[in-house]
Protein backbone atom coordinates (compact mmCIF):
# COMPACT_ATOMS: atom_id res chain seq x y z
CA UNK A 1 0.00 0.00 0.00
CA UNK A 2 0.95 3.66 -0.72
CA UNK A 3 2.29 5.42 2.15
CA UNK A 4 1.42 8.60 0.38
CA UNK A 5 -0.89 10.32 3.28
CA UNK A 6 -4.55 11.00 2.63
CA UNK A 7 -6.43 14.74 2.64
CA UNK A 8 -7.61 15.02 6.30
CA UNK A 9 -9.70 17.95 7.23
CA UNK A 10 -9.48 19.13 10.75
CA UNK A 11 -10.88 22.21 12.08
CA UNK A 12 -7.00 23.37 13.06
CA UNK A 13 -3.70 23.58 11.68
CA UNK A 14 -1.56 20.93 12.81
CA UNK A 15 2.22 22.18 13.64
CA UNK A 16 3.45 18.66 12.06
CA UNK A 17 2.27 20.35 8.52
CA UNK A 18 4.61 23.44 8.53
CA UNK A 19 6.27 23.02 5.64
CA UNK A 20 3.84 21.25 3.72
CA UNK A 21 1.08 22.69 1.30
CA UNK A 22 -1.90 23.60 2.75
CA UNK A 23 -5.97 24.85 2.47
CA UNK A 24 -7.16 26.96 4.67
CA UNK A 25 -10.83 27.81 4.67
CA UNK A 26 -11.62 31.36 7.00
CA UNK A 27 -14.52 33.12 8.01
CA UNK A 28 -15.30 36.72 7.85
CA UNK A 29 -18.54 38.41 9.68
CA UNK A 30 -20.65 40.16 6.80
CA UNK A 31 -22.13 42.49 9.33
CA UNK A 32 -23.59 42.05 12.82
CA UNK A 33 -27.06 40.17 11.31
CA UNK A 34 -25.80 38.76 8.59
CA UNK A 35 -24.46 35.27 8.11
CA UNK A 36 -20.39 34.63 7.82
CA UNK A 37 -18.58 34.72 4.42
CA UNK A 38 -15.82 32.17 3.90
CA UNK A 39 -12.67 32.42 1.62
CA UNK A 40 -9.86 29.85 1.13
CA UNK A 41 -6.13 30.20 1.22
CA UNK A 42 -4.03 27.82 -0.60
CA UNK A 43 -0.52 27.74 -0.07
CA UNK A 44 2.85 26.30 1.70
CA UNK A 45 2.28 26.52 5.83
CA UNK A 46 5.39 28.38 6.73
CA UNK A 47 4.70 29.05 10.82
CA UNK A 48 2.06 28.42 12.66
CA UNK A 49 1.26 29.28 16.58
CA UNK A 50 -1.95 29.39 19.05
CA UNK A 51 -2.65 33.35 17.16
CA UNK A 52 -1.50 33.18 13.46
CA UNK A 53 -0.33 30.51 10.53
CA UNK A 54 1.63 32.04 7.82
CA UNK A 55 1.57 30.90 4.41
CA UNK A 56 3.29 31.19 1.22
CA UNK A 57 0.74 31.75 -1.27
CA UNK A 58 1.23 32.19 -5.42
CA UNK A 59 0.75 36.03 -4.57
CA UNK A 60 2.82 36.02 -1.58
CA UNK A 61 2.59 35.52 2.32
CA UNK A 62 -0.51 35.91 3.80
CA UNK A 63 -1.11 35.35 7.65
CA UNK A 64 -4.67 33.76 8.75
CA UNK A 65 -5.79 34.10 12.45
CA UNK A 66 -6.17 30.89 13.77
CA UNK A 67 -9.56 32.07 15.32
CA UNK A 68 -10.80 32.79 12.11
CA UNK A 69 -10.00 29.29 10.61
CA UNK A 70 -13.38 27.18 9.95
CA UNK A 71 -11.23 24.06 8.41
CA UNK A 72 -7.61 22.86 6.89
CA UNK A 73 -6.67 20.18 5.33
CA UNK A 74 -3.40 18.81 3.82
CA UNK A 75 -2.71 19.75 0.02
CA UNK A 76 -2.14 16.33 -1.15
CA UNK A 77 -0.49 15.84 -4.53
CA UNK A 78 -2.18 15.64 -7.60
CA UNK A 79 -1.63 12.78 -10.24
CA UNK A 80 -0.25 16.08 -12.13
CA UNK A 81 2.57 17.07 -9.93
CA UNK A 82 3.47 13.12 -9.10
CA UNK A 83 3.97 13.17 -12.83
CA UNK A 84 5.59 16.92 -13.14
CA UNK A 85 7.93 15.61 -10.64
CA UNK A 86 8.76 12.28 -12.24
CA UNK A 87 9.75 14.39 -14.81
CA UNK A 88 12.21 16.56 -12.97
CA UNK A 89 14.05 13.80 -11.47
CA UNK A 90 14.54 12.12 -14.68
CA UNK A 91 16.18 15.12 -15.84
CA UNK A 92 18.13 14.52 -12.45
CA UNK A 93 19.30 11.53 -13.17
CA UNK A 94 19.66 11.48 -16.95
CA UNK A 95 20.45 7.81 -18.70
CA UNK A 96 22.76 8.57 -21.84
CA UNK A 97 20.29 5.99 -23.96
CA UNK A 98 16.42 7.13 -24.47
CA UNK A 99 13.62 7.28 -26.66
CA UNK A 100 10.19 8.59 -26.55
CA UNK A 101 6.81 5.89 -27.33
CA UNK A 102 4.13 8.30 -27.15
CA UNK A 103 4.21 9.55 -23.80
CA UNK A 104 6.49 7.21 -22.61
CA UNK A 105 10.27 7.71 -21.68
CA UNK A 106 12.02 4.69 -22.81
CA UNK A 107 15.86 4.70 -20.71
CA UNK A 108 18.86 2.91 -20.92
CA UNK A 109 22.34 3.03 -18.86
CA UNK A 110 23.80 -0.44 -19.26
CA UNK A 111 21.55 -1.84 -17.06
CA UNK A 112 23.02 0.51 -13.88
CA UNK A 113 20.00 1.24 -11.68
CA UNK A 114 16.37 0.48 -11.90
CA UNK A 115 15.37 4.21 -12.49
CA UNK A 116 17.98 4.39 -15.72
CA UNK A 117 16.71 1.70 -17.30
CA UNK A 118 13.02 1.66 -17.50
CA UNK A 119 10.51 2.94 -18.66
CA UNK A 120 8.68 6.33 -17.16
CA UNK A 121 5.02 6.15 -18.44
CA UNK A 122 4.85 10.15 -18.22
CA UNK A 123 1.79 10.32 -20.34
CA UNK A 124 -0.45 8.09 -22.83
CA UNK A 125 1.59 6.02 -25.02
CA UNK A 126 -0.44 6.99 -27.90
CA UNK A 127 -1.33 3.15 -29.12
CA UNK A 128 -2.81 -0.08 -28.05
CA UNK A 129 -1.16 -1.17 -25.01
CA UNK A 130 0.06 -4.66 -26.89
CA UNK A 131 1.40 -2.64 -29.47
CA UNK A 132 3.57 -0.33 -27.00
CA UNK A 133 4.55 -3.10 -24.83
CA UNK A 134 5.78 -4.51 -28.04
CA UNK A 135 7.96 -1.20 -29.05
CA UNK A 136 9.43 -0.99 -26.06
CA UNK A 137 10.41 -4.53 -25.56
CA UNK A 138 12.40 -4.75 -28.73
CA UNK A 139 14.17 -1.70 -27.56
CA UNK A 140 15.21 -2.50 -24.62
CA UNK A 141 16.03 -6.30 -25.90
CA UNK A 142 18.33 -4.66 -29.05
CA UNK A 143 20.26 -2.85 -25.46
CA UNK A 144 20.55 -6.18 -23.60
CA UNK A 145 17.70 -5.51 -21.17
CA UNK A 146 14.50 -6.71 -19.93
CA UNK A 147 11.52 -4.65 -19.97
CA UNK A 148 10.75 -2.71 -16.88
CA UNK A 149 8.38 0.27 -15.74
CA UNK A 150 8.48 2.42 -13.30
CA UNK A 151 5.04 3.44 -11.94
CA UNK A 152 3.90 5.88 -10.09
CA UNK A 153 1.45 4.14 -7.52
CA UNK A 154 -1.35 6.29 -7.52
CA UNK A 155 -0.60 8.12 -10.97
CA UNK A 156 -0.22 5.03 -13.12
CA UNK A 157 -2.52 2.69 -11.08
CA UNK A 158 -4.60 1.27 -13.65
CA UNK A 159 -1.60 0.79 -16.09
CA UNK A 160 -0.12 -1.23 -12.54
CA UNK A 161 -2.65 -2.91 -12.21
CA UNK A 162 -2.88 -4.44 -15.83
CA UNK A 163 0.30 -5.25 -15.80
CA UNK A 164 0.07 -7.35 -12.62
CA UNK A 165 -2.80 -9.16 -14.15
CA UNK A 166 0.01 -10.30 -16.57
CA UNK A 167 1.99 -11.68 -14.09
CA UNK A 168 4.50 -8.95 -14.34
CA UNK A 169 6.10 -9.18 -10.66
CA UNK A 170 6.43 -6.29 -8.35
CA UNK A 171 9.23 -4.56 -6.31
CA UNK A 172 9.25 -3.18 -3.36
CA UNK A 173 7.47 0.62 -2.86
CA UNK A 174 10.15 3.54 -3.25
CA UNK A 175 8.74 6.93 -1.41
CA UNK A 176 9.52 9.67 -3.10
CA UNK A 177 10.55 12.39 -0.25
CA UNK A 178 9.81 15.73 -1.04
CA UNK A 179 10.60 19.58 1.27
CA UNK A 180 11.04 23.16 1.11
CA UNK A 181 14.51 23.57 1.51
CA UNK A 182 14.55 26.46 3.42
CA UNK A 183 12.01 24.29 6.08
CA UNK A 184 14.42 21.65 6.51
CA UNK A 185 15.36 20.63 10.19
CA UNK A 186 19.41 21.05 9.45
CA UNK A 187 21.88 22.81 11.42
CA UNK A 188 24.20 24.70 9.45
CA UNK A 189 27.68 22.95 10.09
CA UNK A 190 26.29 19.76 10.50
CA UNK A 191 29.26 17.15 10.71
CA UNK A 192 32.03 19.47 11.04
CA UNK A 193 32.30 21.99 8.05
CA UNK A 194 35.92 21.66 7.62
CA UNK A 195 35.74 17.76 6.58
CA UNK A 196 33.54 18.49 3.72
CA UNK A 197 34.18 19.05 0.48
CA UNK A 198 32.13 20.08 -2.92
CA UNK A 199 33.05 19.44 -6.34
CA UNK A 200 31.38 19.37 -10.03
CA UNK A 201 33.18 15.39 -10.39
CA UNK A 202 33.82 12.64 -8.24
CA UNK A 203 36.85 11.52 -7.58
CA UNK A 204 38.47 8.00 -7.52
CA UNK A 205 37.27 8.22 -3.30
CA UNK A 206 34.26 8.89 -4.34
CA UNK A 207 32.91 6.16 -6.41
CA UNK A 208 35.13 3.75 -3.82
CA UNK A 209 32.18 4.73 -1.21
CA UNK A 210 29.43 4.81 -4.37
CA UNK A 211 26.74 1.95 -3.96
CA UNK A 212 28.00 0.39 -0.44
CA UNK A 213 31.74 0.11 -2.05
CA UNK A 214 30.93 -2.23 -4.84
CA UNK A 215 32.66 -0.78 -7.20
CA UNK A 216 31.62 1.88 -10.36
CA UNK A 217 31.65 0.43 -13.73
CA UNK A 218 31.35 2.50 -16.70
CA UNK A 219 28.01 2.38 -16.73
CA UNK A 220 27.54 4.08 -13.22
CA UNK A 221 30.39 6.85 -13.93
CA UNK A 222 28.40 8.11 -16.79
CA UNK A 223 25.32 8.06 -15.31
CA UNK A 224 26.32 10.43 -12.17
CA UNK A 225 28.15 12.88 -14.13
CA UNK A 226 25.75 13.44 -16.70
CA UNK A 227 24.11 16.32 -15.85
CA UNK A 228 25.61 20.38 -16.06
CA UNK A 229 24.91 21.40 -12.65
CA UNK A 230 25.62 18.74 -10.35
CA UNK A 231 27.81 18.87 -7.12
CA UNK A 232 29.35 16.13 -5.60
CA UNK A 233 30.06 15.98 -1.59
CA UNK A 234 32.73 14.35 -0.01
CA UNK A 235 33.54 14.27 3.75
CA UNK A 236 37.17 13.29 4.51
CA UNK A 237 38.57 12.03 7.64
CA UNK A 238 42.50 12.30 7.67
CA UNK A 239 42.34 11.81 3.79
CA UNK A 240 40.07 9.48 3.20
CA UNK A 241 36.15 9.91 1.79
CA UNK A 242 33.86 8.54 5.11
CA UNK A 243 30.76 9.72 3.50
CA UNK A 244 29.54 11.35 -0.12
CA UNK A 245 26.67 12.26 -1.79
CA UNK A 246 25.01 13.97 -5.00
CA UNK A 247 22.95 16.56 -6.13
CA UNK A 248 21.57 18.02 -9.17
CA UNK A 249 18.78 21.32 -9.64
CA UNK A 250 16.42 20.98 -12.82
CA UNK A 251 13.41 23.51 -12.37
CA UNK A 252 14.08 25.17 -8.97
CA UNK A 253 14.16 21.33 -7.69
CA UNK A 254 17.52 20.00 -5.72
CA UNK A 255 17.75 16.03 -6.52
CA UNK A 256 19.44 14.67 -3.73
CA UNK A 257 21.22 10.70 -4.38
CA UNK A 258 24.03 8.99 -3.27
CA UNK A 259 23.93 9.61 0.52
CA UNK A 260 26.37 7.12 1.71
CA UNK A 261 28.35 6.39 4.47
CA UNK A 262 30.83 4.01 5.06
CA UNK A 263 29.72 1.67 7.84
CA UNK A 264 32.61 1.90 10.39
CA UNK A 265 31.44 5.86 10.75
CA UNK A 266 27.54 5.50 10.34
CA UNK A 267 25.43 6.62 13.49
CA UNK A 268 27.65 9.90 13.84
CA UNK A 269 25.66 12.45 11.58
CA UNK A 270 27.47 12.38 8.55
CA UNK A 271 24.85 11.87 6.23
CA UNK A 272 22.68 14.61 8.01
CA UNK A 273 26.17 16.69 6.97
CA UNK A 274 26.14 15.81 3.63
CA UNK A 275 22.08 16.96 2.90
CA UNK A 276 22.94 20.22 4.86
CA UNK A 277 26.24 20.84 2.32
CA UNK A 278 23.75 19.43 -0.55
CA UNK A 279 21.00 22.16 0.71
CA UNK A 280 23.02 24.51 0.72
CA UNK A 281 24.64 24.07 -2.43
CA UNK A 282 21.36 23.76 -4.02
CA UNK A 283 20.31 26.99 -2.84
CA UNK A 284 23.02 28.74 -4.25
CA UNK A 285 21.65 27.36 -7.72
CA UNK A 286 18.78 28.72 -7.30
CA UNK A 287 16.63 25.52 -6.34
CA UNK A 288 13.83 25.81 -3.83
CA UNK A 289 12.59 22.12 -2.83
CA UNK A 290 14.40 19.37 -2.51
CA UNK A 291 13.29 15.37 -3.52
CA UNK A 292 15.09 12.11 -3.04
CA UNK A 293 14.08 8.28 -3.38
CA UNK A 294 14.15 5.93 -0.94
CA UNK A 295 12.78 2.06 -0.69
CA UNK A 296 10.22 1.56 1.66
CA UNK A 297 12.16 -1.57 3.22
CA UNK A 298 15.52 0.73 3.94
CA UNK A 299 13.72 2.19 8.04
CA UNK A 300 16.96 3.81 8.64
CA UNK A 301 17.15 5.75 5.55
CA UNK A 302 12.84 6.49 5.91
CA UNK A 303 13.46 7.49 9.67
CA UNK A 304 16.32 9.96 8.89
CA UNK A 305 14.70 11.37 5.89
CA UNK A 306 11.40 12.26 8.06
CA UNK A 307 13.36 13.56 11.12
CA UNK A 308 15.18 15.92 8.29
CA UNK A 309 11.82 17.52 7.42
CA UNK A 310 11.20 15.06 4.32
CA UNK A 311 7.35 14.21 3.76
CA UNK A 312 6.57 11.54 1.46
CA UNK A 313 4.98 13.45 -1.85
CA UNK A 314 3.81 9.59 -3.77
CA UNK A 315 5.66 6.26 -4.39
CA UNK A 316 6.72 4.35 -7.29
CA UNK A 317 7.64 0.44 -7.96
CA UNK A 318 9.07 -1.46 -10.56
CA UNK A 319 7.69 -4.41 -12.65
CA UNK A 320 9.62 -6.59 -14.73
CA UNK A 321 8.53 -8.42 -17.87
CA UNK A 322 8.30 -12.08 -16.85
CA UNK A 323 10.49 -14.77 -18.49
Amino acid sequence: MTSVPQATVRSVIEPSWVGRRVSVRRTALAGSDGPPRYSDVVGDLIAVDPRVAVLDTASGFVEVPVATVAAARLAVPSTADELALEAVAARGFRAPDTAMVGGWLLRAAGGFTGRANSVLPLRAAGMPLDDALGVASAWYAERGLRLRFQLPTEARRLLDAELGERGWPASPDVHVYAARLDMLRLPEEAGGAARIELADRPDEQWFSVYRGGAGAPPAARELVTNHDQAVFVSIREDGTTVAIGRGAVDDDWLGITAVEVVPSWRRRGLATAVVAALRRSGREAGAVRGYLQVSSDNAAAVALYERLGFWCHHDYRYRTEPD
